[in-house]
């Protein structure tokens, strides 16, 4: 333990000196080179993964920027108070990797998750993503502070790495058939997890033969010309939520500056964007390529193969951040009207173009699908985000954070808004013999979904969203390799 102790501290030092942008592509440069690709090679797609996360990291910190202005003017026309603070996922993070698990599974969880590839419990290789582990683990921490063990937290860990993988795989045609880049999953709670809840949606709109509207981007680009055309989109809902924002304040000329740059800055985002996807895609192609030929040529004997990308690869896709912006002030009204709720979601409301990718993909690139699914799934977590935030408040104030004038609970809106890892945390915590009992129910059901998916792939890949043509067209392709 102590080794690993060490280990951890070096790796928080590194990271904390060179962050994501630089610690991914060093691990990709590893990754390819480990599998045979060639130096040069490696290093050409390690520059272009690092470049593509710097684009992304300057897009997003622009967009991020306006939004910020955008969501205080919103939340300061509610005329509510709330005494659960919104302090960011960023926060969040910070507050994991300063606690000894949350450095530790970032080297265990690479470790676990190598062996569970291999053992082919799972199809997803994740080194790619190991950073957003950090979704799961502040609920592993919050075990701990609630039993006191961190036998029983590490075990809490490992089983929500699990449940995460298993939804990646579920996931993965889905997202290679609507997103385009193929080979790929994701491996973010933050962006997976509703996937569960459309999926379900979906198969009830078929057994209910309930007729669906089909707002997709390109029927909208058809049908609006170029109004419909993703810069287009971007603006028109710059300028809608801008007059949202500053309703009181549409006389002064200065506003109306403020307006149409933030609408300018979405329409560039929409056009911009899958550029810089490309980019850091780009930097997987050699890993990709290679597996694919380990296993046509028997080295690797396996039927599929998927790596874990960071969900930044699809955030700036039109149904993606048009569907999470249109979340943005629906989410807002949500946290007034309900009652008991104690939070309004601020620093993390930019991160909903994030939060809509798995239902985008289980739909289709449905946007009026999508955000009825964001709205249910999401609106609950107002209270999951309320319940957990004299806890959270605890670990961070343990971290070190320091809370401002006028915060009395803080919670990470985008972290706590995970439903399948409450009801975990919930079992793993349980008091007495009860959690025993829970956490066995947690187990059995993951043996058992696991168990159904390996023998029945098909219809799970449909449930999540894949055609079947699709899905025949992925299984074949895992058998031709595997011949």
């Amino acid at each position: 333990m102590n080794f690993l102790q060490q280990l951890a501290d070096v790796f928080k030092i590194f990271l904390d000196t060179f962050g994501v942008t630089v610690l991914v592509p060093i691990v990709i440069f590893i990754l390819s080179v480990s599998i045979g690709v060639a130096a040069k090679k490696a290093l050409r797609a390690a520059v272009f993964m690092a470049i593509g996360l710097t684009a992304f990291n300057i897009i997003l910190g622009i967009l991020w920027g306006q939004l910020d202005g955008v969501m205080v003017a919103i939340s300061a026309n509610v005329g509510k108070t709330f005494d659960v603070v919104d302090i960011g996922w960023p926060a969040a993070a910070a507050i994991v990797y300063s606690n000894s698990l949350g450095m530790l599974y970032f080297i265990i969880g690479l470790a676990f998750n190598l062996f569970l590839y291999f053992i082919k419990v799972t199809d997803t290789f994740q080194p790619t993503d190991i950073w957003n582990n950090y979704y799961f683990v502040v609920w592993g921490i919050m075990v701990q502070f609630l039993t006191g063990s961190f036998a029983l937290a590490l075990s809490a860990c490992f089983f929500m790495n699990m449940f995460m993988l298993l939804v990646a795989d579920f996931l993965a045609p889905a997202l290679q058939e609507y997103y385009g880049y193929q080979g790929l999953t994701n491996t973010c709670n933050c962006t997976t997890n509703i996937s569960i809840l459309a999926g379900a949606i979906r198969w009830l709109f078929k057994k209910l033969n309930i007729r669906e509207l089909h707002w997709e981007p390109t029927k909208i680009q058809d049908r609006l010309g170029f109004f419909g055309e993703p810069a287009m989109i971007g603006i028109i809902m710059g300028t809608v939520m801008g007059i949202i924002a500053y309703v009181n304040a549409l006389n002064v000329l200065a506003t109306w500056s403020k307006i149409l740059n933030f609408a300018l800055t979405l329409a560039a985002m929409l056009v911009i964007y899958p550029t810089v996807s490309g980019m850091f895609v780009k930097g997987l192609i050699p890993v990709s390529q290679a597996m694919n030929a380990r296993m046509r040529s028997g080295k690797t004997k396996r039927k599929i193969f998927n790596i874990g990308i960071d969900p930044a690869v699809y955030f700036g896709e039109t149904a993606t951040l048009t569907s999470g912006l249109l979340l943005i002030p629906i989410l807002v009204l949500t946290a007034v009207i309900l009652p008991g709720n104690r939070t309004i979601p601020m620093a993390d409301i930019p991160a909903m173009p994030f939060m809509a990718i798995g239902a985008v993909a289980v739909f289709k690139g449905n946007i009026l699908n999508t955000v009825l699914t964001g709205t249910i799934w999401y609106s609950a977590v107002h209270y999951m985000v309320s319940d957990t935030a004299e806890l959270f408040t605890q670990m961070a104030l343990k971290a070190g954070t320091t809370l401002e004038a006028g915060q009395t609970f803080i919670n990470s809106w985008c972290v706590a808004a995970q439903p399948p890892l409450y009801v975990i945390m919930k079992c793993f915590s349980a008091d007495g013999s009860l959690r025993y009992v829970l956490i066995t129910v947690c187990v059995a059901a993951y043996v058992l979904a696991l168990w159904h998916f390996k023998t029945h792939r098909k219809q799970w890949f449909m449930f999540f969203g894949a055609s079947e043509e699709y899905v025949d067209q992925y299984l074949n392709a895992a058998t031709t390799k595997n011949a």
